[in-house]
């Protein structure tokens, strides 16, 4: 027999071996150093995925550089060797690939990905000619002069649409936590100065010295035959020349801190206090990471970060709790360099100090004593749970999916396993974790050393402690002594055991719409069922009802606005959501209120197994609601310090202003602020509860998803049949809430830290609800969206972007709405404004643009299957069907595909004339003049 010295050896050699590739990955490398990954996967069915990542990302910029990795990755869009100019967008979206959806690009401070994806494979010239997209953008991106002119405007409108008090508070703390390394001070898109004046050569020297195919992976998922594909990414990458004497990548360490590096940042548009603290753990090496005990390291850190936000919740629950919510993270921003835990805090104003120690002492508890075997128990299960689930879902994973792991293979060395491999190894692994050896990996992954603390709060917040009192904080802890967390008791089960329900039979079956059937009960509730075989792993459920918030007085509509949030913090039945967390241990179940204007019900989602969980809590929600008065004080004090600053941050003004614009005012549309959270009432929200879910019996049910009949029928009679009979049937109330006729401008100033101006332009009118009109709205939006990008995007570098959607509501009159956003500097809303209706006046005086309207009919085409094959879309449909009389789907590709360019003529045409536009323009005040 081997010794134990012998056996524990041979343990060890195994957990060091490399686990194994997915045999149907076919994964290469080419004389020039070019990675690949290809891959057949038939979801969706005829479509593909073309992505090229570069392990090159913001931290090889020089100082003179700062920001050209990201003004390169919108440089690739902007002209290469075979697609000059614009002819890559435009060839694209002939074929239904959409800029900005399907074809992008990201940057971080680590590598750069482009994607081409939802590629319909309609011809062999399409994978060529995407290929060819990502050979380019290895080698041959044109870097025009005037180009990259153009472009500065884009990208600094980007940099102003995402600059606000979060950027601006972590890049004065970023040095605390990386140093003087190029981590500190890459922000990723530059500075306005420098992207305004940078010298063209600059971005060349950026892309010939880190464009290189040993530092590329091309990866190709989809729904073609391997070896041609292979044979086709060979022939084409193989010309792009290997780098002569290749730059290494400068190695980045961060520095060691002994003591916690502490620093408090405010800005005067932060709207609440907020601390994050980093635990710098050292990296894993690269080779170990794809290997069995670096997939065990990976499981255990996943549960350990799981088992301490299920911690932090219930803490951020309880009465006199210092902070509103906390989490705990991967912090990805250094992921090459050091493997960083982040806690991450929103603090109650005024007790930064209180809640750094409490959460820091949690912290440092679970550092000493790791977990409770029932926090244990509950994270093992959920994560046994979350493995079957992933492998029974294998045959439903898109092609994303797929991009997603072997880009992460080529950066981290992270396993690609096969479905079943995978499966095998984490159920093993997790299965056998004990207690005792998961509480000693929780403990070895903390340190004294190496913990940097940043705080950020309004300028002028109340109570702020100084940077000597953190510290002074965070010592104490330290010094303390400390109890571990008391044990659990025995979680029950969420519906007592001996509790017999009276239930209801069904009493009539019928023939539904879309191959649904449809159950009567004799309790007199409807049920709609449409098994589908989408998703194996898959049901989704609606209960619906006719009302919503029309039912209510204008007195509550305040109250109304917190309803959802507060069902879902309180729990329900005996069970508060700390308890039913517990509860729903080992199961993938989750149901959810929602009220809206004119309809009220509950979403659900769960797997098969879990059906019958899904419809206890759907009863449970509907005949024994929680209201509990403990939970009412923390979720109103939540809300409190969530809303005390709120007006602080531009964005809230602005998004205000429209609301009020929007509906005229109306107390039926309130915008919530502060100062309405203390005339909100327990009791209001039991009254609204029971005017709105009160009538159980009157709920319509629709099931969709991996469901058999037969084995739901007897649950819907359990549960569903067990609701009281409706005392009366509801229906939407016509609460007079209109959008304003005429002309309407809101236009007003706001201080602001980064001057810009906020645009939003409505255009309404009445038009009936019907699905060729719902059609023709969403195209028309589409329509402009592409002009819009190529006016007030290209053309002028006004924007980043526009957001524009055009729909017809059916509440409380039938109507459509055209809303167009967007966001520009204060001296170019004058040059970009009037595009807004010029554009819309174009297509009313020349029709659609017919090559425009053929790339949205062939995004909408490709697009249109795989929407079909959706259960939530199924579930909307549904609900239109027997809730509003709407048939959202018979005859839609038909209508798409007959719409013509004078349908938009005249649909233009009649929304001009209709003459109803509500713009509302939020400019800076203008700065201060010196004396």
């Amino acid at each position: 027999m081997l010794s134990l010295a012998a056996l524990l050896a041979v343990a060890a050699v195994m957990q060091a071996q490399e686990l194994p590739y997915d045999p149907e990955l076919r994964k290469g490398v080419l004389e020039n150093g070019m990675t690949y990954y290809i891959r057949h996967n038939g979801k969706p069915e005829g479509q593909a995925e073309f992505w090229i990542v570069h392990n090159v990302g913001a931290v090889q910029e020089e100082d003179s550089q700062q920001g050209l990795a990201h003004f390169l990755e919108h440089m690739a869009f902007n002209g290469t060797a075979n697609f000059p100019g614009k002819r890559m967008m435009e060839w694209l979206e002939g074929i239904g690939v959409k800029f900005g959806y399907d074809l992008n690009a990201f940057t971080t401070r680590e590598y750069t990905c482009y994607r081409v994806s939802n590629v319909p494979l309609v011809r062999e010239t399409v994978v060529d000619s995407c290929l060819l997209i990502l050979h380019d953008w290895s080698h041959c991106i044109t870097l025009d002069g005037g180009e990259i002119d153009k472009e500065r405007g884009v990208i600094i409108e980007e940099l102003r649409q995402g600059e606000g008090p979060a950027r601006r508070m972590w890049c004065g703390a970023a040095p605390l936590l990386y140093g003087d390394t190029r981590y500190a001070t890459r922000n990723l898109i530059g500075h306005i100065d420098g992207l305004s004046t940078f010298p063209h050569d600059e971005l060349r020297d950026f892309y010939g010295r880190w464009y290189r195919p040993d530092l590329q992976a091309v990866i190709v998922v989809g729904d073609f035959d391997v070896d041609e594909m292979e044979a086709k990414v060979r022939a084409v990458m193989s010309d792009i020349p290997a780098k002569e004497n290749p730059e290494p990548k400068r190695r980045i360490t961060l520095p060691d801190n002994a003591q916690p590096v502490v620093g408090l940042f405010t800005d005067p548009e932060a709207t609440m206090t907020s601390f994050s603290l980093y635990y710098k753990r050292p990296l894993r090496p690269f080779e170990s990471r794809n290997t069995r005990q670096g997939n065990l390291n990976t499981l255990c850190d996943g549960m350990m970060m799981y088992a301490m936000n299920l911690r932090l919740a219930e803490l951020a629950m309880r009465p006199g709790a210092s902070f509103v919510s906390a989490y705990v993270a991967g912090d990805p921003v250094a992921s090459f360099v050091s493997d960083v835990m982040r806690l991450t805090v929103n603090v109650k104003e005024g007790e930064l100090l209180q809640a750094v120690t409490e959460l820091y002492t949690e912290m440092e508890r679970v550092s000493r004593y790791g977990f409770t075997e029932a926090e244990f128990g509950v994270v093992k299960a959920d994560y046994e749970r979350m493995v079957q689930r992933i492998f029974d879902s294998r045959d439903d994973r898109f092609n994303q999916n797929f991009t997603a792991v072997y880009r992460d293979n080529f950066l981290y060395n992270r396993p690609a396993m096969d479905a079943r491999t995978e499966y095998e190894t984490d159920m093993v692994a997790v299965a056998a974790l004990s207690f005792e050896e998961f509480n000693d990996y929780v403990k070895r992954q903390f340190s004294d050393e190496n913990q940097v603390l940043v705080a950020y709060a309004p300028e002028g917040a109340p109570g702020l402690p100084t940077v000597g009192e953190l510290e002074t904080a965070l010592a104490q802890v330290r010094g303390a002594e400390l109890e571990g967390t008391s044990p659990e008791t025995v979680v029950a089960p969420l519906l007592p055991e001996g509790t017999r329900l009276k239930g209801a039979r069904v009493k009539r079956t019928a023939e539904g719409a879309f191959g649904s059937t449809v159950w009567t009960l004799r309790n007199g509730v409807r049920v709609v069922v449409k098994p589908t075989d989408f998703m194996t792993d898959q049901v989704c459920l609606y209960a619906r009802v006719p009302g919503g918030r029309s039912l209510l007085s204008d007195e509550e509509m305040l109250a109304a606005q917190v309803l959802d949030y507060y069902i879902g913090q309180t729990g329900v039945a005996e069970s508060d959501a700390a308890l039913l967390r517990k509860q729903l241990a080992g199961k993938t179940v989750r149901c959810w209120p929602g009220t809206g204007a004119y309809e009220n019900g509950f979403s659900g989602t769960s797997s098969p197994k879990d059906v019958e969980t899904l419809l206890q809590l759907v009863y449970l929600y509907l005949a024994q609601p929680r209201f509990d008065g403990e939970t009412f004080g923390v979720v109103m004090e939540q809300l409190r310090h969530s809303y005390r600053n709120r007006t602080a941050d531009p964005s809230f003004r602005y998004g205000q202003e429209v609301n009020k614009t929007m509906y005229g005012g109306s107390p039926r549309r309130p915008y919530f602020v502060y100062d309405d959270i203390d005339g909100i009432t327990l009791e209001q929200l039991q009254t609204i509860y029971g005017k709105l879910y009160g009538n159980p019996g009157d709920f319509t049910f629709f099931i969709t998803g991996n469901v058999d009949e037969k084995t739901l029928r007897p649950l819907v009679e359990k549960y569903i049949g067990s609701l009281p009979r409706a005392s009366h049937r509801a229906e939407w109330v016509d609460d007079g809430v209109r959008t304003p006729v005429g002309t309407v401008e809101n236009r007003f100033a706001v201080k602001m830290e980064q001057p810009k101006v906020s645009a939003c332009t409505l255009f309404t009118g009445r038009m009936p609800y019907t699905l060729e009109n719902t059609l023709a709205m969403a195209v028309l939006g589409q329509l402009l969206d592409i002009r819009y990008t190529a006016v007030m995007r290209e053309d002028k570098g006004g924007t980043y972007g526009v957001s524009v959607s055009g729909l017809v509501q059916a509440f409380p009159v039938q109507q459509y709405q055209l809303s167009i956003a967007y966001e520009t500097a204060p001296e170019k809303l004058d040059s970009l404004r009037p595009d807004v209706s010029g554009e819309l006046a174009r297509i009313a005086r020349e029709g659609a643009d017919e090559a425009d309207l053929a790339k949205v009919k062939e995004y909408i085409a490709k697009s249109f299957p795989e929407w079909c094959r959706d259960n939530w879309m199924w579930l909307n449909v549904l609900r239109g069907y027997y809730l509003q009389d709407y048939d959202g789907l018979t005859g839609y590709m038909d209508i798409v595909e007959g719409f013509t360019p004078d349908d938009f003529k005249r649909l233009a045409s009649r929304i001009l004339a209709d003459g109803n536009m509500l713009e509302v323009i939020m400019e800076p005040e203008p700065a201060p003049q010196a004396e």
